[in-house]
């Protein structure tokens, strides 16, 4: 980049997305070297940790480089892109030019004429532009002859003739990626200098190394591999690291949902029209709320040798995506009405769905519930959610046939409730008592 155009280049920084979040993941370049774009309009889409962000442009120009790939992951504040801010729409890049590096384009002069480069009065063969390629049928502009910096480098590090490199970018531009396929062979052409007999050997095969006895199936002809998603390794780690951090136990108890039921049937309708859906989950999330500020342990987490207790009990609400998991945080959830819970736990869900969570709102929990029932299950061991102690899992509420205190039969909405909990803060006794009183707090709902 030239040292008269440097005053020009406007950085795209990583920005900070919320006080809890130092650093994101590129996942996709909504723009590529040599594009234009308006001031606020998309460049980027960054992933942090579980929710998914855009990045606009902070001026308007044309792209002149990009400084991380995608999938890489790099801190707040660090330089991802930079804008040309002196380029004007419909105006030729300076970097536009062949290979060599000279200008392509005519200049216009003061009196309207046209100029041509000191390249086009030498009449130098070397010095012609690459035939440039119609795009007309797409409407979009002939990038063809554009090589950006980046990919110039790149084939200059691997004798790529980039004149005999098919661009897949728009307009037919050549693209890092291109550069790289065609340094490894594939289907495009790289040269060496044509005067030398050298040719490169073939090379050795790697002796095969000896596969443990545990190994994984090798695989065949009909599979297939693919890159996990930056949202399941993101799940990935934080549920192994659970698993190696907390002494995970499962306690279980059996509740009637008949009074939920009940007072379900009789605010359903009305909450409705206020719109807000009043579900099982809901009438869950309130009893389990006010068990926590009858048992704090359960709303503390582990720091070394140390148990804090937080004087907020902030909700975590699991949400299951297509892509994955995703746990928005209740803040503040004890001061939550019926209502309000229900119209909260709607509210984080959609959002979630829909990709508008805040980065915040996905960290900062003390205790967590998931509601694996909706799709049918009906009993499951959940991993707890770090750094909290415990997490409450709901399964589907199934009719079924139990014994009533009169030693009668009667068909009753009946689920279970596995909580899975840290035994290096409690003991097994106290996550008893502790279901028991949500349990007990369920079933008796019509005495609120």
């Amino acid at each position: 980049m030239s040292s008269s155009r440097t005053d020009t280049l406007v950085e795209v920084v990583m920005p900070q997305m919320g006080v809890s979040v130092a650093e994101g993941t590129i996942t996709e370049w909504r723009k590529q070297p040599g594009d234009w774009i308006e001031a606020d309009e998309t460049i980027a889409d960054v992933t942090t940790d579980k929710v998914d962000v855009e990045i606009p442009s902070p001026a308007s120009g044309r792209v002149a480089e990009l400084l991380v790939p995608p999938d890489e992951t790099v801190s707040v504040g660090t330089p991802i892109a930079t804008i040309d801010s002196a380029a004007r729409a419909g105006e030729a890049h300076p970097d536009e030019s062949s290979s060599n590096g000279q200008a392509r384009d005519a200049a216009p002069t003061e009196d309207g004429s046209t100029a041509t480069t000191a390249a086009s009065e030498a009449g130098s063969a070397e010095a012609s532009p690459a035939p440039t390629r119609s795009s007309g049928e797409t409407g979009e502009a002939d990038r063809s002859g554009f090589y950006s910096p980046v990919v110039r480098r790149i084939a200059d590090e691997h004798g790529v003739d980039l004149d005999q490199v098919e661009g897949t970018g728009i307009g037919g531009r050549v693209r890092k990626k291109d550069v790289l396929a065609a340094a490894a062979g594939d289907g495009h052409q790289k040269t060496l200098h044509t005067e030398s007999p050298y040719r490169p050997d073939e090379p050795k095969k790697a002796e095969p190394e000896p596969q443990p006895a545990t190994a994984a199936p090798v695989a065949g002809p009909g599979d297939r591999r693919e890159p996990m998603s930056t949202m399941r390794q993101a799940i990935a780690r934080h549920m192994v690291e659970s698993r190696h951090t907390a002494a995970h136990c499962t306690t279980i108890v059996e509740v009637d949902f008949s009074s939920v039921a009940a007072a379900r049937a009789r605010f359903k309708e009305d909450m409705a029209q206020r719109g807000v859906p009043l579900t099982y989950l809901a009438f869950v999330a309130m009893a389990t709320v006010e068990t926590l500020g009858e048992f704090p342990i359960l709303n503390a987490s582990v720091e070394g040798d140390e148990l804090v207790y937080h004087d907020d009990i902030n909700l975590g609400i699991a949400v299951a995506l297509d892509e994955g998991l995703i746990v928005p945080v209740i803040d503040k959830a004890q001061r939550l009405s019926l209502e309000g819970m229900a119209a909260a736990i709607a509210d984080v869900a959609e959002r979630a769905r829909s990709k508008k969570l805040e980065p915040d709102e996905v960290h900062g929990g003390t205790f967590t519930i998931t509601n694996p029932g909706q799709f049918g299950a009906v009993l499951a061991t959940p991993i707890i959610n770090q750094p909290q102690v415990g997490i409450l899992d709901l399964e589907a509420i199934v009719k079924r046939p139990v014994v009533t205190d009169g030693d009668a039969i009667a068909v009753r909405p009946m689920s279970f409730l596995p909580m899975s909990w840290d035994h290096r803060a409690l003991d097994g006794a106290t996550a008893a008592r502790f279901l028991a009183r949500v349990k007990e707090r369920l079933e008796s709902w019509e005495a609120k």
